[in-house]
């Protein structure tokens, strides 16, 4: 396999474009213009040393990268996976800066599986990636509900039943602003029945693992605890 060196460019030079431009650290930006045709793959050669990068499509390899020119008929994705299993840091010929010199590698003895058995576990592993991703993507839309729910109940104070309770300095009736060490302690690594403890107790145990415990954490980060209590009928 045969690597190269990628182009400069510069941000003043890029114009709005469909094209990835990879650099050490991954996509930076896009570009109207293209160097290299996907798929392909790319390694960070200065600065964020070794990092694998992977391109679909047509994409800018940054001055900062080693692109693939030449595969050899072997498999782009499988490359990428590959070459994930290499310590390409220990070729570092940088001092301040970390530099990968693409002569250190191409002299790399490796050993490969034919096309055939490339392809499927290229397969295999890309079906583990999208998997991953889609959970990602499901974990950031999680974190944003539970941000936007945190903020209408105890930001914008509009929480179930917000329009019979009254308000005062900003605290419903019926809350309590305290200091976030004084409610709330850590449970002691160890099993506890609730019978130990006093009834008024904050408790939160495994079966508040829900959208509840994201809002404690919003609360505990901001230093503040809400109590709720329903109002008497």
């Amino acid at each position: 396999m045969v690597f190269q060196r990628g182009y400069d460019i510069t941000v003043a030079q890029q114009k709005p474009g469909p094209y990835p431009v990879i650099s050490s650290s991954g996509v930076t930006s896009y570009h109207d213009e293209f160097k290299a045709d996907g798929p392909g793959v790319v390694i960070g050669r200065k600065g964020t040393l070794g990092s694998i990068h992977f391109a679909e499509g047509s994409y800018w390899p940054h001055d900062t990268t080693l692109w693939s020119r030449d595969l050899k008929g072997n498999n782009a994705r499988f490359v990428y996976y590959f070459l994930h299993t290499v310590d390409l840091k220990r070729f570092d010929v940088g001092n301040s800066n970390p530099t990968l010199n693409r002569n250190h590698i191409h002299d790399l003895p490796i050993w490969l599986p034919l096309r055939p058995i490339q392809d499927q576990i290229a397969s295999t592993l890309s079906a583990y990636d999208d998997l991953i991703e889609n959970n990602r993507r499901r974990m950031k839309l999680l974190e944003d509900a539970a941000r936007l729910l945190y903020q209408e109940w105890f930001v914008r104070l509009r929480f179930p039943g917000h329009e019979r309770v009254r308000v005062k300095d900003s605290v419903p009736e019926g809350w309590d602003r305290k200091d976030v060490g004084r409610p709330l302690r850590r449970g002691p690594p160890r099993l506890w029945r609730l019978s130990l403890f006093e009834p008024d107790t904050p408790y939160i145990g495994l079966e508040h693992i829900t959208e509840t415990v994201h809002l404690a954490h919003r609360m505990e980060q901001r230093g503040v605890r809400y109590e709720h209590e329903a109002p008497s009928s």
